[in-house]
């Protein structure tokens, strides 16, 4: 059999995502979130008083995701619900004070992680990794669309 099995980029990519997930995931825990509700907080944090599809579409992720993170963030109070004023079918999410609280120790792991992650590196080197990964994932993104549209 002749067939390639060295992935050395695929295994690069899995091993930057596996332990950057491990890092921050260990970081998050301590302020009592589970993994992807810092993500949410974020998010809120970015932009308060957001639908749920609005997160979903931001997020990239499963309707009933969103809504098992809502139940576990509203059971801790860090966001609220409201009904839309527009739309009464809609439910509107917003950070609580205790929220942005957290929502902002969130960003703070996250630009640790950050740190991190370019410890060693000049800024330049950084910058260069940044645009070869985006590079890299527009790429990916492209094949995609092309597989969609066949």
């Amino acid at each position: 059999m002749n067939v390639n099995l060295d992935f050395p980029l695929g295994t690069a990519i899995m091993d930057l995502v596996l332990s950057h997930r491990a890092l921050t995931t260990k970081k998050i825990r301590k302020l009592g979130l589970y993994p992807g509700q810092d993500l949410v907080l974020l998010e809120l944090l970015r932009e308060d008083n957001r639908s749920q599809n609005e997160l979903v579409k931001a997020l990239c992720v499963d309707h009933s995701t969103i809504a098992k993170s809502v139940k576990r963030l509203l059971k801790s109070e860090v966001i609220r619900t409201n009904k839309s004023e527009k739309d009464k079918r809609v439910t509107i999410i917003s950070l609580t004070s205790k929220g942005r609280q957290v929502a902002t120790q969130a960003a703070e792991i996250w630009n640790e992680v950050e740190k991190t992650a370019f410890k060693n590196f000049s800024p330049e080197d950084a910058q260069t990794f940044i645009q070869f990964s985006k590079s890299i994932s527009a790429n990916f993104t492209d094949k995609v669309n092309e597989l969609n549209e066949k």
